[in-house]
């Protein structure tokens, strides 16, 4: 089973706020490549999680209202 949206939402922010962490103590660089990367990945995963989630939930409306139409006919 894969992750959910909220779960890619909540290792981003976990990254966010190390980095801001590590942005007040002046460390230098901030990130990796494999760290900028890795967030990019995670990001890019959780947009097309929502989308899937979004299409799903937007076919099962139509569906509901197509049945609707039809009981009402």
């Amino acid at each position: 089973m894969g992750r959910k949206p909220e779960d890619y939402a909540r290792l981003l922010a976990s990254a966010l706020c190390k980095l801001h962490a590590a942005e007040c103590q002046g460390a230098s660089p901030l990130i990796s490549e494999d760290s900028v990367r890795v967030i990019s990945e995670t990001i890019a995963a959780a947009m097309e999680d929502a989308r899937k989630i979004h299409i799903e939930q937007e076919l099962a409306a139509m569906r509901e209202r197509r049945e609707r139409i039809r009981l009402h006919s």
